[in-house]
């Protein structure tokens, strides 16, 4: 059937208004009259876009924050990614790392917020849709607070015809929408509106996609939309991200389960990890020991095989062990130095300008003449 057929309510409601309104009259059919222009195409709602909502959603939520003060908000059942406590080990406030990768869950049970993790993978990062965006190296968070994000779900209809497999979701940030709700047909009896609704459920149902709804995607959120006082995080819009895994030279994106504004609910397997065959023998042929760094002349030319320490003892004899804890905690091996752009070395690392130079000419092969 045409939803130009449809009967709509001669109230206008925001979101809000809506969910107050119609809590107990899930499933429901919706029509945009006054659309969404988000940050992001990704987030924009047309309008006349006609939604079948199944539910009003909620998912927990935490807001993390880098230390370059860039904040991003993970789902609490996040499971592509581990990471890694660090925790003081009560000698002087000293930190060691715990070293086995948690799931976000797992952590929540067992500390308490604010606490400092970094993925157990090295992450970058850019802005999705944004072709000046560049590459950031997602280093050390500090989870800061949970918070509840809520949205409605539910399946676009188009010509009468409901598209199951491109569920889509509105967050509860869009308080500039309106809309009207389907009330049945012109003119029509409500045996036939009872049909049509019936069926759209039975065709949502077969699917299975609505049990549980989660989303795996990891947002930015812009600290100026803040509140400093009792931040509400669940009020401001997302920045949405791609993020990639730095793994043997190469970028792998990360992909999502879930995909905003509309989601694609499908898993993606992620990829294996790549081990290397290599006896004991190759291994010490292959990679120096960091105790054969006696000296700058001492460090190979090609650096891809060195380890984080090693990297770092480079550090040191370039006289740049300021940076060594901030090489440290985003894992930076041999692999990852040939990743790092200038904007990764200044924001994520903390390097000056002077020293990105230095750095880059190392890994290319300079080495500075220290001879008197």
């Amino acid at each position: 059937m045409d939803p130009a057929k449809f009967e709509w309510t001669s109230t206008e409601f925001s979101l809000q208004g809506y969910v107050t309104t119609f809590k107990n009259a899930f499933p429901n059919i919706i029509k945009i009259t006054e659309g969404f222009l988000g940050k992001q195409e990704i987030d924009s709602v047309s309008a006349s876009t006609v939604i079948r909502v199944h539910s009003h959603c909620s998912q927990q939520r935490i807001a993390a924050e880098t230390k370059n003060g860039k904040l991003f908000s993970l789902p609490t059942k996040l499971k592509r990614l581990k990471f890694i406590v660090r925790e003081n080990n009560g000698s002087g406030g000293s930190i060691k790392p715990f070293k086995l990768p948690l799931t976000l869950e797992d952590i929540l049970s067992k500390y308490s917020l604010p606490v400092t993790v970094r993925s157990s993978s090295a992450l970058s990062y850019k802005q999705k849709g944004d072709l000046k965006s560049q590459d950031e190296l997602l280093s050390e968070l500090t989870l800061q607070d949970k918070y509840e994000e809520n949205f409605l779900f539910g399946h676009p209809i188009d010509k009468g015809k409901i598209f199951i497999n491109e569920p889509i979701i509105v967050p509860m940030y869009m308080t500039e929408l309106k809309l009207v709700v389907a009330v049945g047909f012109q003119n029509e009896d409500n045996g036939k509106w009872n049909d049509l609704c019936d069926s759209f459920t039975k065709q949502v149902t077969s699917q299975e996609n609505n049990a549980n709804v989660t989303c795996e995607e990891i947002f930015m959120l812009d600290k100026r939309d803040l509140s400093t006082q009792e931040p509400c995080y669940s009020a401001v819009e997302t920045i949405y991200i791609d993020i990639s895994e730095l793994k043997e030279s190469k970028k792998t994106p990360l992909e999502n389960t879930t995909k905003c504004n509309v989601y694609q609910l499908h898993p993606v397997p992620l990829p294996k990890p790549v081990f290397r065959n290599l006896s004991q023998k190759n291994v010490n042929s292959v990679i120096p020991s960091a105790e054969n760094f006696s000296s700058i002349n001492d460090i190979p030319k090609d650096l891809r095989n060195l380890t984080v320490n090693q990297v770092c003892q480079c550090l040191t004899l370039l006289n740049m062990n300021q940076y060594v804890e901030a090489f440290k905690s985003a894992q930076v091996d041999g692999q990852l130095v040939y990743d790092l752009n200038h904007d990764m070395m200044t924001s994520c690392l903390g390097m000056n300008g002077l020293n990105v130079v230095k750095f880059i000419k190392f890994r290319d092969g300079w080495r500075p003449n220290v001879q008197y």
